[in-house]
Order: structure tokens, then C-alpha cells, then sequence
């Protein structure tokens, strides 16, 4: 038995098989609302017309028959879905809000447009009232205890607190969970707690892990508290969800996670927010110059990520493309240090004019972004994902990336944009040039790059999860012993099952 198979005996032999709950009814199955209620305002000269299927991943066609028949699929279940330390309505390309909460904002939504009861519960901001974000969804805080919310390396000492108000929460309401869904190592500690007490399956998603992070040297180093509690969670948690099969050969590889405790799902898109518009007319609304060869980035300004990168890798392109701009969205502000630091990195190579920092853009505002730029560049050094890959091909703008998270199964070599060899920024510039280079005419429609991200709409993505959801509770055992104690002592004795 291997190291990720140590007291896995509550997991089926055969990962793959379905089993369905029994027809237990919630209170809240009565909402079906699979209407969108976002689209671009004011931009909708030019739509992309037919689209061919293109499936990077498989999806079975149970999956399907869940978004047409709602009958078919599982039982209505009551989520506990947790994200402790980041709030889905953050604000998007801050520090500690990104891909992560578009993934819990947009799983709970559909799940609960299928019947589901999400309750999302996070100690990230300011106390405020339980508020319903969509029909069957709602957004509990828990830091009424927090003097203000700590950094990430404060949070450890807090987390029994915030189970604590979770577990309190859940009595005051009365209100059973059929299973928790945590998100990030940190929800994870609380989600095993959970797991422990309640005796209900306990789904994990990292986002990132931390062992990975630091192998990148790209100047983050994860604390080894981090790693350890990632490592126990690997053991101790009843599913690990991953959003991309490079990601399940990394858990794999640095925390010995079995195959069976795995499942790879991959993040979704908004097809219906996200969608091509003519660049003209996305350019006139955000009054970029029609001539400009625009070079957009959008997501945080963390090491990780490789911005700097990319304004070396543009600061070389200046002399053979001279219109050449770059458009960088997100950050924590233009007083921030990582702010700061990369405009007097483009001030240092004479490329100031070429670079516009547009600071963060409500997740709705993007889509005329995506459709004024000529490209998306993702240099990052490592993602367990890149949303932005699927948002910018779903409005017809190729991507430039790194071979990290997604960007492998989706980018098509002259097709829907490039892959780079490397880390240096001279291969971001000859990804970049590859594309700016090529003649108009021989560029692919926006039909044919939005083709590529034809089955990642986020229903589709949600009724594969319900689906997982419900193979694990068929095969749950209550009676199961608890996890072992993680590296912070929890859970113990202290954790188990309330009387």
C-alpha cells in the first residue's frame, strides 16, 4: 500500500464508478435558475458565430444528462463550502483574492442553481450579516471574534476560533451539512475539524501548493507549517479535487497523494460574460489607440506570477514592435510595494509609456480587456490552473503562456496562441512576437479560439463536482476513525463527534 493509500479503507476500489445517493430532499431544492444574469454592456457589435467542440478533458456523459435532466442527477445536499482566509466578493487581484474566488463564487452558484444548499463561509474582511448571493447560496461570516483579518502567516493560532463559530453556527441554525468543501490549505485545517466532529466527507482543493511554490525560487517561500499541514491533509481528507492532471502528479510527487483521493475537474468560465467582441469597439470603450499592438496581463502582482517577466520580455520587443503597450490589470493598489516596484522597473528600462497599470477591474468590466488586447500573457512561474487562460480564449484573444495549469490542454500552437520553452523573458518576447509578428489575415478567427474553451462553462463543471459529491457520500462511513492529528495538534479528542 502506498503512502497516499494509509487509511484510505472508506474509499471505493474503483474511483471511477457511480454510485447516487438516496432521495433525501432539502428544504431549499426548489430553485432551478440556470439563467446568467452577466453580459457585456454596451458591447455587442460582433459575437463569434459557429463553434466546433474541442474536449481536453473528459467529461462522461452523466455530466451532461445533469444539466438537461435535473431529475438524473443527485439528491439535493446541504454544502458547507469553505474559504477562510479569502472572501469570494474580494476584490479581484488583491493579494489574497483571485482565481480562488471566482472558482467559489461560480461553483456555488450553479450548484445552487441545481438545488443545492451552499453555505460559503469565510472570516476574510469586515463582520458582516449572512447575505444570499444567489438563489440557495449564502455568504456567512465568521470573524465577529477577529479584531481585523491577520495575514496568512497569522491565521494558524485561529483557526479552532473560527471552527468553533463554524460548529456554533451550525447549531444555532440547526442546519445538518452533508459534506464540507474547503479551499486553501488554511480552510482545509478547519474543514478536517469538521470532518472530525461532524462525521460528514471532507472534500479539499489546495489552489496551490506550497512544496510546489517554493521549487519554482521565484522569491515566495511557504513556511514548512504550510507544507506540513498540506502533507497531513493529503492523508487526512476524504477527496482531493484538482483543477488540472499536472497538478495530481505534483500532489503526487511532493506529499505522496494516492490516485484514488483524487479527482481531476477543471475551473470553468462564464461563456456568456466572457465572449468575443469586435477590438474596435473594446478599444474605443476603454480609449486605447486603434493602431496599438496591446499586450494585456491580468491577475496579481505576486512573485509567482512573473510580471516582472514580462515587462523585461516587452521592454526587448520595444524597438521591433515601437506602438507596442502593455496593460497590466490587478494589484493591491499604486501605493504597494509590488506596484511600485514594477513601475520603476519599466521606468529603469525607458519603457514607462509603454506600460499602463490599470489597477483592479470588477470581474464583469474585464470581458472588453480581453477583447481590446492582441493578446493575454500568462508568464507565471506556476498555477494550479489560470482562469484568465479560459477567459481570454472565450472571447476570441490567444494566449501567450508559460506550460503551467491549464494553458497545456488548451493552447493550440498557432491556433489559439503559444506555449514558451522557458522562464527567461526572452522566451516570453519570442512567444509574444510569434503572435504580433503573424500577417492579419492569417490570424484564426475568434470563433476558432473561443472553440477551445467550449465545454468549461461552469454548469458543466458544477455537475461533475455534485457528481463527486455524491459518490463520496455513498460510499461515507460515519464510523470511520477520525484523522490523525495534523502538525498544529488538531483535530485530537477534543474534535470528535459531539455527543
Amino acid at each position: 500500500m502506498g503512502a497516499g493509500e494509509k487509511g484510505r479503507a472508506s474509499l471505493c476500489d474503483d474511483p471511477n464508478s457511480v454510485v447516487r445517493v438516496g432521495d433525501r430532499r432539502s428544504p431549499l431544492s426548489g430553485h432551478r435558475n440556470h439563467q446568467d444574469v452577466h453580459s457585456p454592456q454596451g458591447l455587442t457589435d460582433i459575437y463569434a458565430p459557429g463553434e466546433h467542440k474541442v474536449r481536453p478533458y473528459s467529461f462522461n456523459d452523466d455530466s451532461m444528462m445533469l444539466l438537461t435532466n435535473p431529475t438524473y442527477g443527485p439528491a439535493p445536499l446541504r454544502i458547507a463550502m469553505l474559504s477562510v482566509h479569502s472572501s469570494p466578493l474580494g476584490p479581484l487581484g488583491a493579494s489574497d483574492t483571485g482565481g480562488m474566488s471566482v472558482y467559489v463564487r461560480e461553483l456555488s452558484r450553479w450548484l445552487g442553481a441545481a438545488g443545492h444548499a451552499v453555505d460559503i463561509f469565510t472570516s476574510a474582511g469586515p463582520h458582516h450579516p449572512d447575505r444570499l448571493l444567489y438563489p440557495n447560496v449564502r455568504l456567512i461570516h465568521l470573524g465577529k471574534g477577529l479584531a481585523k483579518t491577520p495575514p496568512k502567516d497569522g491565521w494558524l493560532d485561529l483557526l479552532p476560533m473560527v471552527f468553533e463559530a463554524l460548529d456554533a453556527y451550525a447549531r444555532r441554525q440547526t442546519r445538518g451539512y452533508d459534506l464540507i468543501h474547503s479551499h486553501y490549505w488554511l480552510s482545509g485545517v478547519v474543514g478536517a475539524m469538521a470532518q472530525a466532529r461532524w462525521r460528514r466527507p471532507h472534500l479539499t482543493m489546495f489552489h496551490t501548493l506550497g512544496a510546489v511554490k517554493n521549487s519554482t525560487q521565484s522569491g515566495e517561500n511557504e513556511p514548512d507549517i504550510r507544507i506540513a499541514h498540506e502533507q497531513w491533509l493529503a492523508m487526512a481528507t476524504d477527496r482531493i479535487i484538482v483543477a488540472a492532471p499536472r497538478e495530481q502528479e505534483l500532489l503526487a510527487q511532493w506529499y505522496h497523494a494516492h490516485s484514488s483521493q483524487t479527482r481531476v475537474i477543471p475551473c470553468g468560465v462564464n461563456r456568456d460574460l466572457f465572449r468575443p467582441v469586435a477590438s474596435e469597439t473594446a478599444r474605443r470603450h476603454l480609449g486605447i489607440a486603434p493602431e496599438a499592438q496591446v499586450v494585456l496581463y491580468v491577475g496579481r502582482f505576486a512573485p509567482l506570477k512573473g510580471v516582472d517577466r514580462l515587462v523585461a520580455a516587452v521592454s526587448a520587443l520595444r524597438p521591433r514592435f515601437p506602438k507596442l503597450q502593455l496593460l497590466i490589470v490587478g494589484g493591491d493598489g499604486p501605493r504597494s510595494g509590488s506596484s511600485r516596484a514594477l513601475k520603476a522597473m519599466a521606468a529603469r528600462l525607458g519603457i514607462a509609456d509603454a506600460v499602463t497599470f490599470k489597477g483592479r477591474i470588477e470581474h464583469p468590466d474585464l470581458p472588453p480587456y480581453y477583447s481590446a488586447a492582441d493578446l493575454l500573457a500568462m508568464p507565471s512561474y506556476y498555477e494550479s490552473f489560470g482562469l484568465v487562460v479560459l477567459e481570454a480564449l472565450a472571447c476570441g484573444t490567444p494566449v501567450v503562456a508559460t506550460p503551467v495549469g491549464v494553458a497545456p490542454a488548451v493552447i493550440r500552437e498557432g491556433v489559439t496562441g503559444t506555449l514558451v520553452a522557458g522562464a527567461d523573458p526572452r522566451d516570453i518576447a519570442q512567444g509574444i512576437a510569434r503572435i504580433l509578428g503573424q500577417p492579419a489575415a492569417l490570424r484564426p478567427d475568434a470563433a476558432s479560439i473561443r472553440a477551445a474553451v467550449q465545454d468549461y462553462g461552469w454548469p458543466r463543471v458544477a455537475a461533475v463536482v455534485a457528481e463527486e459529491y455524491a459518490q463520496l457520500l455513498a460510499m461515507h462511513d460515519p464510523t470511520h476513525a477520525t484523522p490523525a492529528i495534523s502538525p498544529g495538534g488538531w483535530p485530537n479528542e477534543n474534535w470528535r463527534c459531539l455527543p
